[in-house]
């Protein structure tokens, strides 16, 4: 019996599946059901990822299914991964857990003397970078250099302004574009243990030895005391966009999607890049090739992915891993087995995996490591053979098999996820015209900003005139002639009232596509012809031009 427990909402379902049988006539069945639950816990880096595909799943399922996913950091997926000694089979309290690291050696060890065999499936690999809020410091090749013994006499409280001399040696002309001389710097880090935190001080101690000891490695380090405390990735997002003159660290594809502006790192090889350039060349998919010969249930412990030789490698490259136990009884039904097997299939599923690429920026695992490793390790996982339901996937039309209740079906899907994500293709063109039209990054985020603006607006307008509707329906007609707007909405049923409130919220979305109409018309003519720099240009005089 696990840790923890899911409450499943028993539902009737009168599923009349026209199914035709041996003599041509249609056959109804009804079949109860219980909603199948299955949770998960750990790193907050792809839980955009993880969410997004648990959410389609869900979508795309005849049966009721519920999965979930705490994005509580690395060092709590694990713990809740181990379970508590006290407990018989050690009951952990999630299905399953994730991190940016594996577990140790010492964890390791002490699940398999516990008689608790289980897979590191390496799921994706994100870059950890640094990222800051001086003002008027671009990102891109004019912005902040930095090696891995500058963060570290940051982090350490021993350079405590921008324009230092230490810092202005590989940037000359930081100390023109800083607001102030002796400009102060704020270091954020995060609160819990995290495995952020543990690749960063561990690239620090790799890169720069001498300046950051042993005793500074790990999920959770002692700090200065005039640091900031940041919880989570939204919690260091904040803390480095809130204040001014901060420097962070966190999920590369997270701080670029909050336009957050990163430093460029100096590699093994002696180069200063971005995450992005790495991404871009490469240098970020080659460095999971150090577990290229393990086996899923062997001990990860030693596994470093920081600071691999290369000219275009990140130094500090993450491998988000899910850690399952092999013997899948601890779960409550044979269904909840079926559907964590068919949730884990499809985080190796191309279909579903490079949406994260697209969307977060994550990269992953390379193929010989997803077929050799991860899904070698889903084979290994021990289900209940006689019960447990086979989930499966339908791509093209399957007639009559599609409908069937564990068939995870593309061609099923909720009205609101269609929504999301016609809503992202439609945003990712209009920021690919807008960039193409000649419009600068920071010329798109002001936009982006002026378009939220209006949609709150817009939303609060149609609040007002729900508002309004319901105000008319209980209050008295009118004078004048004609049939008042009283007497027509007084006799609105639930359906017409609902169809009006849709009415108004769709004007209300109509008038921001107009603007987005304007802005992409707006920026056509005016990136049409002069000199001025795209995107792909460069930092002149002052205004960011470069993304």
């Amino acid at each position: 019996m696990m840790l923890r427990t899911v409450a499943s909402t028993t539902t009737t379902t009168a599923a009349l599946l026209l199914l035709l049988g041996g003599g041509g006539a249609p056959v109804a069945f009804a079949h109860e059901q219980t909603t199948v639950a299955i949770a998960g816990s750990g790193t907050t880096n792809p839980s955009k990822c993880y969410w997004l595909i648990m959410e389609q799943i869900m979508d795309r399922l005849l049966i009721p299914t519920r999965l979930t996913y705490r994005a509580v950091g690395s060092s709590t997926g694990q713990t809740e991964f181990m379970g508590s000694p006290e407990l018989e089979f050690r009951s952990p309290a999630n299905d399953f857990g994730s991190g940016d690291i594996p577990l140790t050696t010492t964890d390791y060890n002490e699940l398999k003397e516990a008689g608790i065999d289980f897979v590191h499936l390496p799921v994706v690999l994100g870059a950890i970078s640094l990222f800051h809020s001086v003002p008027g410091v671009p990102d891109g090749d004019l912005g902040l250099n930095l090696t891995a013994c500058d963060v570290a006499k940051i982090f350490k409280r021993e350079v405590t302004t921008w324009d230092d001399d230490i810092l202005l040696e590989n940037n000359p002309g930081l100390k023109g574009l800083l607001p102030s001389t002796n400009f102060p710097i704020k270091v954020a880090h995060r609160r819990l243990g995290s495995s952020s935190t543990a690749s960063v001080t561990k690239y620090l101690r790799e890169g720069c030895p001498g300046e950051w000891p042993e005793a500074l490695v790990g999920k959770v380090i002692e700090w200065p005391a005039d640091t900031l405390e940041c919880e989570g990735s939204g919690g260091m997002t904040n803390c480095i966009r809130d204040n001014e003159g901060t420097i962070g660290y966190i999920d590369a594809g997270h701080g670029h999607s909050e336009n957050l502006v990163e430093i460029e790192l100096k590699n093994a090889d002696g180069n200063f890049l971005s995450s992005k350039k790495a991404a871009a060349n490469g240098g970020i998919g080659a460095a999971a090739n150090v577990v290229a010969n393990k086996s899923p249930d062997s001990d990860f412990g030693s596994v470093d992915l920081l600071n691999a030789a290369g000219e275009f490698t990140w130094p500090i490259v993450a491998m988000s891993y899910v850690y399952v136990r092999k013997d899948l009884s601890y779960l409550e039904t044979p269904a909840e087995q079926g559907l964590l097997i068919a949730f884990l299939e499809a985080l190796f599923n191309p279909a579903y995996i490079n949406q994260c690429t697209s969307l977060f920026g994550f990269t992953p695992v390379p193929n010989n490591i997803r077929t050799d490793i991860s899904l070698a390790g889903i084979a290994m996982l021990e289900k209940n053979t006689t019960a447990a339901p086979i989930f499966t996937f339908e791509n093209e039309t399957t007639p009559i098999g599609g409908q069937g209740a564990y068939v995870i079906s593309e061609k099923r899907r909720s009205y609101s996820e269609y929504e999301r994500s016609t809503l992202t293709k439609s945003v990712g063109s209009v920021q690919e015209t807008l960039l193409d039209a000649g419009a600068s990054l920071q010329d798109v985020v002001e936009m982006v900003e002026d378009l939220q603006q209006e949609l709150e607006i817009a939303q609060s307008q149609v609040v007002d005139l729900t508002s309004q509707v319901n105000a008319l329906k209980g209050g008295s007609s009118g004078s004048g002639s004609g049939e008042s707007f009283v007497e027509v909405t007084s006799n609105f049923g639930s359906k017409e009232e609902t169809q009006l409130k849709a009415a108004l919220a769709m004007s209300a979305v109509s008038l921001i596509l107009i603007v987005i109409g304007g802005i992409i018309m707006f920026s056509k003519n005016s990136g049409g012809g002069g000199t001025q720099d795209t995107a792909k240009g460069s930092f002149q005089n002052g205004q960011m031009e470069s993304a």
